[in-house]
C-alpha cells in the first residue's frame, strides 16, 4: 500500500488530536484498564452512548495493558478495530490511520456506566482481548462492524 501510507508502530495508550479525535478527560480517576492478547493489535474508539461522539481513542500493542485514566462520568460503548501492520496517512493537518492486514472491526454491545454527574464513585473496568483463529474472545459481548462505520464518530 502506497499513496502517502506509512507503515507506524505507535505506543500504547491515547491517539493524539492529529487523529481527529480531541480526548475528553474527567475529572475522577474513572479508568479502563485494557489487555490485549497476542497476535494482534487493537485501536479502540471510546464513544459516548448519549451523543454516538468519540470521547478517546486509544490504541493498544499486541501483548500488552493501556490504562486509560479520567474516564469522564457517563455511558459508553466501545468500537474496535483488529489487524496487524497500523499504517498512516496525512491529509493537511489530519492524521488517517489503520489496519493494512488482517483486519476487522466491532462494537461493544456492553454498555460501560461511568456513574453520575457530581457522583464521588470511582468506577473501572477490566477489558480483555484475545483474537483466537481470527475471531476476538473478550470478556464483553461485540457485533461486527465495517471500517467505514468504525471510522464514523
Amino acid at each position: 500500500m502506497s499513496n502517502g501510507w506509512e507503515l507506524s508502530t505507535p505506543e500504547g495508550g491515547d491517539f493524539d488530536e492529529s487523529m481527529g479525535i480531541k480526548p475528553v478527560y474527567g475529572l475522577q480517576d474513572n479508568y479502563f484498564d485494557i489487555t490485549i492478547g497476542n497476535g494482534f493489535s487493537v485501536a479502540v474508539k471510546i464513544m459516548s452512548l448519549k451523543e454516538h461522539k468519540c470521547i478517546r481513542y486509544i490504541f493498544v500493542p499486541e501483548g500488552q495493558t493501556v490504562t486509560v485514566n479520567e474516564i469522564p462520568q457517563g455511558k459508553y460503548y466501545l468500537k474496535l478495530a483488529y489487524g496487524n501492520d497500523w499504517m498512516v496517512k496525512t491529509e493537511g493537518n489530519h492524521t488517517l490511520g489503520k489496519f493494512t492486514k488482517n483486519a476487522f472491526y466491532e462494537k461493544s454491545t456492553n454498555i460501560f456506566d461511568f456513574g453520575m454527574k457530581n457522583s464521588t464513585q470511582i468506577v473501572n473496568y477490566k477489558l480483555e482481548i484475545n483474537v483466537i483463529d481470527g475471531s476476538a474472545k473478550n470478556n464483553f459481548q461485540t457485533i461486527a462492524i465495517n471500517e467505514t462505520e468504525f471510522e464514523n464518530d
